[in-house]
């Protein structure tokens, strides 16, 4: 069976040139936001996020802005490292919620999509997510992985095994 080839949260693929990202501090993460809500409801929330070369990685460095949304498109962008670990644990967190310690009035989560927030959650924090990403639509379906329930799918494991099936088989 074929091993995974990225290094699990370490590498990812770009979203935009689709090339392997080889180390965090050689990618972005960012995201486009609009304001949503009305009076004192009014905030800006997240959405569109992608995790992108930076631009010194990207292959596309000669040609326009790298990888990067276009300047009028981006809402907001950090170095990939940022969102790793502890830190990005909590940076994910405080989007969703900031905690009645820090804010005691909750208006809602800085996101516009909890599933988008969840899938580069995963992207990020998930062991192998990544590379099982482009094949976890058909191993729900099938034989091989459909007996799975929502969290054992998840585990590292599983989706090492998902991406050693399907890589096999192509």
């Amino acid at each position: 069976m074929a091993e995974p080839k990225l290094q699990p949260l370490k590498q990812w693929y770009c979203d935009t040139c689709g090339k392997i990202i080889q180390k965090p501090d050689q990618g972005y993460l960012e995201w486009r936001d609009k304001e949503v809500g009305s009076g004192d409801n009014r905030r800006r929330v997240m959405y569109g996020f992608r995790i992108v070369h930076h631009a010194l990685y990207s292959p596309y460095k000669e040609s326009r802005d790298g990888c990067y949304y276009s300047n009028a498109e981006r809402g907001g962008d950090l170095d990939l490292p940022f969102f790793l670990g502890t830190q990005g644990l909590i940076e994910a967190a405080n989007w969703i919620d900031l905690g009645s310690a820090w804010d005691s009035v909750y208006r809602g989560p800085e996101v516009e999509d909890l599933r988008e927030w969840a899938v580069i959650f995963r992207r990020l924090h998930l062991p192998y997510y990544e590379e099982a990403r482009p094949y976890l639509e058909q191993a729900k379906s099938g034989v091989e992985f459909g007996d799975n329930n929502e969290v054992s799918f998840y585990l590292p494991e599983t989706l090492k095994e998902i991406i050693k099936f399907y890589t096999e088989e192509q």
